[in-house]
């Protein structure tokens, strides 16, 4: 079978993906961005989010030795620090053309976009405060400024295969995608909604993970 290129990362609700650092008098929690102001999805951050989706499933799949043995091919053994998987999962980032297309607005001679401006058109600050247990009231000294990724952003990421992934293989990511609904900060609290599929076919991905039952 055709080895998937990429992982889409649909934002289907505001999200913020943060290391936990903040821009000063702007807001206490970033997202994470590079030079451009073009926000993105770390892939060792996507990589801990399909990770912790594989232990939650399983122990459903037991019974499937072919499911254990690829999932240690694709995220590796744990405590090994040999890198012996055969997948590396690069950053989730917009695609090529909207980021030449942004590289060349704030790159140009007359009346240059700036990073920050880039930044702001993709994203929304949201505020919270704790609460007082007794009075419902806001705790004092508890506001926060939270920057979040508009819903709808897609982000791509770049897969890298060391080795050509058997049937099982791409069954066994398939299923860690579709099992990865949240992620980033608040994702209990409605923020971080996400849908992972390969190369942005939410049908095909379906498809691998059922072994082509549906």
């Amino acid at each position: 079978m055709k080895k998937p290129q990429f992982i889409r990362v649909e934002l289907l609700s505001d999200s913020t993906f943060s290391r936990g650092e903040g821009t000063a008098g702007v807001v206490d929690v970033e997202v994470d961005h590079d030079e451009l102001g073009l926000p993105f999805l770390g892939g060792k951050a996507l990589r801990g989010l399909l990770h912790d989706s594989w232990l939650s499933m399983a122990p459903f799949f037991k019974a499937y030795k072919e499911l254990q043995y690829s999932a240690e091919r694709i995220l590796g053994k744990d405590y090994d620090l040999a890198e012996s998987s055969i997948l590396r999962i690069g950053d989730a980032e917009v695609d090529a053309e909207t980021h030449k297309w942004i590289q060349g607005a704030e790159y140009r001679e007359k009346k240059p976009v700036s990073p920050s401006m880039v930044l702001q058109a993709l994203t929304d600050i949201r505020y919270q405060t704790a609460e007082e247990r007794c009075s419902g009231a806001p705790a004092k000294t508890t506001l926060r400024a939270v920057r979040v990724l508009m819903r709808t952003l897609i982000l791509d990421s770049p897969l890298c295969w060391l080795d050509n992934p058997s049937k099982d293989d791409c069954r066994c990511l398939a299923l860690m995608l579709l099992a990865t609904r949240h992620a980033g900060l608040g994702r209990n609290r409605g923020r971080g909604h996400i849908r992972l599929t390969f190369d942005g076919d939410a049908a095909a991905t379906v498809r691998i993970a059922t072994g082509g039952l549906l």
